[in-house]
């Protein structure tokens, strides 16, 4: 139970945290992609803070399933990589 508990509040731990990268991040790629005034209610700014964020997430965690045996910029750029691939035209 006591790993339950504490598995629990590690997750929440990293969800605060990034929720708080989310909301640092957000209103400079408002300002960059010439938002509003309310750089809250840019839903692009948000879109690629969220993308950029779960892109980390899971280079992290393809990292750590390889061993760290490839930079975790490189993984970082895979998962960026297949973001763009999806844009792309047929």
């Amino acid at each position: 139970m006591r790993l339950l508990n504490d598995a629990c509040a590690l997750m929440t731990h990293q969800w605060e945290k990034t929720q708080g990268w989310q909301s640092m991040l957000v209103p400079e790629i408002s300002r960059r992609l010439g938002g509003g005034s309310k750089p809250a209610d840019d839903l692009r700014a948000q879109a690629l803070a969220a993308s950029a964020i779960a892109c980390l997430n899971a280079a992290t965690d393809a990292s750590t399933t390889d061993g760290g045996t490839t930079p975790l910029s490189v993984l970082v750029d895979q998962a960026m990589g297949t973001l763009s691939e999806l844009n792309a035209p047929c």
